[in-house]
């Protein structure tokens, strides 16, 4: 009767040997029939005896929580090579915070080795393109001899430079580097307006790269621009600057880039070597911790749990004990007598519990025994109110009435039928599917998956009722029972006497009016009029009715 009705409580007065305090706590969990009233509820959180643990719990859960991401980074899953045990509290959560530090010493390596990596493969790209770009010989600052299409831009430099020194005119200016696709047609607009037209800009794209400044993936062209005269150095240094440009050393001559290019392209083969390593060692590392992080989770959890019920009894210091109160239902005393002795042996305490059932004039909490098949429907009901002690509980009703109000709602033959599959496969794969129970989105599927599936099974049965499949009228028990003018291709609604289909707009119901009524003399048959019925559920001819919804509620 506990679906029924709210189970009998009694309110129970623990006396708990303290150092038998953990192991209890621990087995009485595993029972999980009492509800702790709160014995320091004039106490902050910060005073009470063990705050010092639930901390530690809380830390151990946020390293857990990083490890776990850091497995789904690695897309590294278990091997079901059995957990390690974790040992005491205090060493799982060296041993945690060790992993943690090593794991964010190695994260913050890896991340300066591939800005690194990011860094020189840009200088390459900047190196090999300005090679392609200058094939002549001698030095930048010479005149070029082979330019291309841009001798005339190059040799228009070299005539601005006819006012400087004599090293000025031998000499051009040019800064190299990559800047974001995104930017770069405003930055070729900005260092056209800025220098007036005195400098000619060649880039050309690279692709998708790791951008070293934001470490993450952009869109890249190599650019090069020539220039003459330090003020315009200054202006297009600082341009780069402003669009999110990176600027890299393209030597004068062309030995000197060859030479600058094997050196990086021999910096990159080293730096790939050490990312592997660093990568094998970090991998390595969670490998070790992969089938453990969930048991340790697990664990973790109920360390918190056990401790934060710790803080709610209240310390004797006369008899050095642990005194607690607690609501529990009358047919569960002996399995909580019976995990109290096991506590107290598990510990190793010399002293018993002592339980002590009190009387007392309070209302005891309202306590609902559900199985699966009802534990969704009875969070449905306690969301718009709890029952109070010893009330019926309506929630042993609405298992059947919620579902069926739906279907009577949402029918439909086809929306049904989908709904009452996915809830079935949500039953029949449960315990797979138990994982993803704690998930914001699809826990809440996943704990009402018994309602979905009588829900999908009423919507089909209202569905039959409405005759109606994806909201389209189905005739599948025959045609409508009622005729129009505009139905010129029934012989039997034609077959009426006096009916003009190209008048006649208004519907009327199959009969024996041609049995009941001789026409020719004009005199009844003596036989009884009748009227056709469709043979079930609701006449698909009113499907397309002004009084439709009238008629069917």
């Amino acid at each position: 009767m506990s679906q029924m009705r709210s189970e009998e409580m009694n309110l129970v007065q623990l006396f708990i040997q303290n150092d038998a305090a953990h192991d209890t706590l621990h087995e009485l969990g595993e029972v999980g029939a009492l509800q702790f009233k709160d014995m320091n509820s004039d106490k902050s959180a910060f005073q009470r005896l063990f705050v010092q643990d639930v901390r530690k719990c809380d830390d151990m859960l946020r390293i857990l929580r990083f490890t776990d991401d850091m497995l789904a980074k690695e897309r590294i899953k278990g091997r079901n090579r059995g957990a390690t045990q974790p040992g005491s509290l205090q060493e799982l959560h060296d041993r945690l915070s060790d992993l943690e530090k090593e794991m964010k010493e190695h994260n913050s390596s890896s991340s300066l080795l591939l800005k690194q990596k990011s860094e020189l493969d840009e200088h390459q790209f900047v190196l090999k393109k300005a090679a392609q770009w200058m094939q002549h010989k001698g030095s930048i600052g010479a005149a070029p001899t082979v330019w291309g299409d841009d001798t005339g831009d190059m040799a228009g430099l070299m005539d601005d430079a006819e006012g400087q020194s004599k090293q000025g005119r031998k000499m051009l200016g040019h800064i190299s580097g990559c800047i974001p696709f995104a930017n770069l047609k405003d930055f070729a607009l900005t260092l056209f307006r800025a220098t007036r037209g005195n400098m000619l800009l060649k880039h050309e794209e690279i692709g998708v790269i790791l951008d070293p400044s934001k470490s993450e993936m952009v869109q890249k062209s190599v650019f090069i621009v020539f220039f003459s005269g330090e003020r315009s150095k200054v202006k297009v240094d600082k341009i780069v600057d402003s669009y999110g440009g990176t600027k890299y050393a393209l030597p004068d001559s062309q030995q000197e880039q060859q030479a600058l290019l094997a050196n990086v392209d021999e910096r990159l083969r080293d730096l790939k070597i050490v990312i592997d390593k660093t990568d094998d060692y970090r991998r390595g590392k969670l490998e070790q911790v992969v089938d453990s992080v969930p048991f340790w989770t697990t664990h973790v959890q109920k360390e918190k749990a056990v401790y934060h019920t710790l803080n709610k009894f209240n310390y004797d210091v006369t008899h050095k004990c642990l005194i607690a109160e607690a609501w529990a239902p009358t047919a569960e005393m002996d399995q909580i007598r019976e995990a109290l002795r096991r506590g107290t042996a598990k510990s190793g305490a010399s002293v018993q519990t002592v339980v002590n059932i009190v009387d007392t004039h309070e209302t005891p909490p309202t306590f609902f025994r559900n199985s699966k098949y009802t534990k969704g429907t009875q969070a449905i009901v306690d969301a718009y109110g709890m029952a109070k002690y010893q009330e019926f509980n309506p929630a042993f009703f609405s298992v059947i009435t919620f579902p069926f109000l739906f279907g009577v709602m949402f029918g439909d033959i086809g929306h049904g039928i989908m709904m009452a599959m996915g809830g079935a496969l949500l039953c029949v794969y449960e315990g797979k599917l138990a994982h993803l129970a704690n998930d914001e989105m699809f826990g809440t599927l996943y704990k009402g998956r018994y309602n979905i599936f009588l829900m999908g099974v009423f919507a089909t049965y209202a569905g039959f009722i409405y005759n109606e499949v994806f909201a389209v009228p189905s005739e599948m028990f025959g045609s409508t029972s009622w005729c129009s003018g505009e139905m010129t291709d029934d012989p039997q609604c034609m077959s009426y006497p006096g009916t003009s289909p190209a008048n006649m707009t208004q519907k009327w119901l199959r009969n024996n009016i041609a049995q009941a009524w001789d026409f020719e003399k004009g005199m009844t048959t003596k036989e009884e009029v009748t009227w056709e019925v469709y043979p079930f559920g609701t006449d698909p001819g009113f499907a397309h009715t002004a009084n439709k919804l009238n008629s069917v509620n």
